[in-house]
């Protein structure tokens, strides 16, 4: 797939307060000083972040009754029912991992063991909005890609979300080598940096289209989440 390059990231200061626990759900709002951290932490993080991408389109040679969807290079993915409903018509799958490197986090402990704790936990919240930012451009670049060749696209998944094991992580890092764009796993199947996400799409001529916006949170179970999104 293609290097894509000259991406800006937009970091959404309402999103930023949320991952700091301030929601229109609990009606807890910040005072002036987290605004200024916030609005200071954003700025900081403008220039920490690294982010590079890898990606690729992998056939898919069967889905089995017990979840299973076989690839043509010998791995197989192991999905919940739910999600293999939603690949249905699938006959790729756009396999992705995203980063937006190290830089950020190694500052958020930094200023954690300074005693800076409000500006840690913003800059920290500043990450994880910036690398979601930079998922959602590569996926939609990744969409135009195949979209281009006559092909439709299923909504993203994440391990980890959705009734979708973690473990599965290792099978996305076996499709594609991630470590190209600095991201390892731990043995707990987490990813190295932390600010780094990994999706899969369903690609087809007969694939779902999506009904709805996009969301993440949607295909999610647990519905109480803190950090979940209002919809």
């Amino acid at each position: 797939m293609k290097k894509i390059k000259d991406i800006k990231l937009n970091i959404d200061g309402e999103e930023v307060l949320r991952y700091q626990g301030y929601s229109r759900k609990r009606v807890k709002k910040p005072n002036q000083n987290i605004l200024q951290i916030t609005e200071e932490e954003i700025n900081r993080g403008y220039n920490l972040f690294k982010p590079q991408e890898i990606y690729s389109l992998i056939k898919i040679i069967s889905f089995t009754s017990e979840g299973r969807i076989n690839l043509e290079n010998g791995l197989t993915f192991r999905f919940a029912k739910s999600i293999i409903d939603q690949l249905k018509g699938a006959s790729h799958l756009l396999v992705g991992v995203v980063t937006i490197g190290d830089f950020l986090e190694k500052k958020v402990s930094e200023l954690f063991s300074q005693g800076e704790y409000p500006q840690a936990l913003a800059l920290d919240a500043v990450g994880t909005v910036a690398v979601e930012d930079f998922s959602r451009k590569i996926r939609k670049f990744a969409r135009q890609e195949v979209k281009e060749q006559g092909l439709k696209t299923s909504r993203h998944f994440s391990p980890g979300y959705g009734g979708w094991d973690v473990s599965q992580q290792k099978i996305i890092f076996k499709n594609i080598p991630a470590e190209n764009i600095g991201v390892r796993l731990t043995k707990g199947c987490m990813m190295v940096p932390q600010k780094s996400l990994s999706w899969v799409i369903g690609v087809g001529k007969e694939t779902i289209i999506p009904s709805e916006k996009d969301n993440s949170c949607k295909n999610c179970q647990p519905k109480c989440c803190d950090y979940r999104t209002f919809i």
